[in-house]
């Protein structure tokens, strides 16, 4: 069944065809069978066809090296593929990248939360004042076209802008620049993240004491095994705030109305219910990965939110090496009305975001002495 299942995915997909209905999703094995059967057609041609694909299991940073150094992807190709992992970062991974490893006993699960509690009070609190670049590319599935059936989105998602910004972190808090590198506003669309130098961590840790935490598994990642836990926060014990607005119109960037005829809100602001995964090194308490997916309603302007941070080791102060985030993935899915058109249709956004270009703060003092004086 499996076999059959497969082959009629390939048939269909390179037959440029939508995938067949009821289909749960490709295994990262099957896109890689998938992509060397249609390693012969033109780059443009197999990024169109990845956009129409979903996964069952996560597409890992380590699959993606492995595919593109087997199949060297073309540009359009690699990009979709890169699109493709983002939406899949809530999934679990391949079972081969899961150990065949005993889980750990109730004691020493509890060991390794308090030691992540630990990790977020003493740890993240000692890191030092240092500057970093916070760097977001941005990706949405507009334009959009009346067709038969309704509104639908043209073709692939694609760029919709990079930003930079500076973030300063001084006596244990994050300071983000309000503006661009270009001296520009800092305006983005779609669902964008904040608190990922601890304060995301510490509420999520705080919150599911009144709410839901369960060993789900072990997993291979480039630093090592890690113990992943889920956890489910309801909205009555929630701080989790999310403040969403709006999605621009393509055609007209300035048209962020906060609402639309018949009093259909495009921004949200609401403390809703949550559940995710933390990932844990199991020697040293610290959080290596975080997922959160907010629980919203159909009826919200924003009906789909969720945000997976990695973290990893980066040198700050000489030698000196800290656990910090390095790149993150917000996806949300709103309801949007553009280009004059107020008919409500769902328009989908990718904000990708990489943290670069750590080092230390320090103040330096220059003492002048007056003209003539030694």
């Amino acid at each position: 069944m499996i076999h059959s299942m497969i082959g009629f995915i390939i048939a269909a997909w390179l037959a440029g065809g939508p995938p067949p209905e009821g289909n749960p999703g490709v295994t990262v094995d099957q896109l890689r069978t998938l992509l060397v059967e249609a390693s012969h057609e033109p780059d443009a041609e197999i990024a169109h066809r990845i956009a129409s694909l979903h996964l069952s299991e996560r597409l890992t940073a380590a699959d993606l090296q492995h595919i593109d150094d087997a199949l060297y992807p073309g540009p359009r190709t690699g990009e979709a593929l890169r699109l493709l992992g983002d939406s899949s970062a809530f999934l679990d991974p391949p079972p081969a990248e899961i150990p065949a490893r005993a889980a750990p006993s109730i004691a020493e699960q509890q060991a390794m939360l308090n030691a992540a509690v630990q990790f977020v009070a003493v740890t993240l609190k000692r890191l030092p004042d240092f500057f970093a670049t916070r760097t977001t590319q941005s990706f949405d599935d507009l334009p959009m076209e009346v067709t038969h059936s309704g509104w639908a989105a043209v073709g692939q998602m694609h760029a919709d802008g990079t930003f930079s910004q500076e973030i300063t972190y001084r006596h244990g808090n994050e300071v983000v620049g309000a503006r661009l590198a270009n001296g520009k506003a800092a305006i983005l669309s779609g669902l964008t993240s904040t608190g990922e130098f601890g304060p995301l961590q510490a509420l999520i840790l705080r919150d599911f004491v009144h709410g839901k935490v369960l060993w789900s598994h072990w997993e291979t990642t480039r630093t090592g095994v890690v113990a992943v836990f889920q956890y489910a926060v309801p909205a009555s014990q929630s701080h989790y705030e999310v403040d969403y607005c709006c999605v621009r119109s393509y055609e007209d960037p300035t048209a962020n109305s906060g609402f639309a005829p018949g009093g259909i809100a495009n921004a949200y602001h609401g403390r809703p219910g949550y559940h995710g995964t933390l990932s844990i090194d199991p020697g040293t308490g610290a959080i290596v990965r975080v997922t959160l997916e907010a629980l919203l309603k159909g009826s919200d302007p924003i009906t789909d939110g969720g945000v997976a941070i990695d973290y990893g080791s980066v040198a700050i102060a000489g030698d000196t090496s800290y656990i910090c985030p390095v790149r993150s993935v917000a996806i949300s899915t709103s309801r949007s009305q553009i280009a004059g058109d107020f008919t409500p249709r769902m328009v989908k956004r990718i904000n990708e975001v990489e943290f670069a270009d750590y080092h230390r703060f320090r103040a330096t003092v220059q003492m002048v002495l007056p003209a003539g004086s030694r």
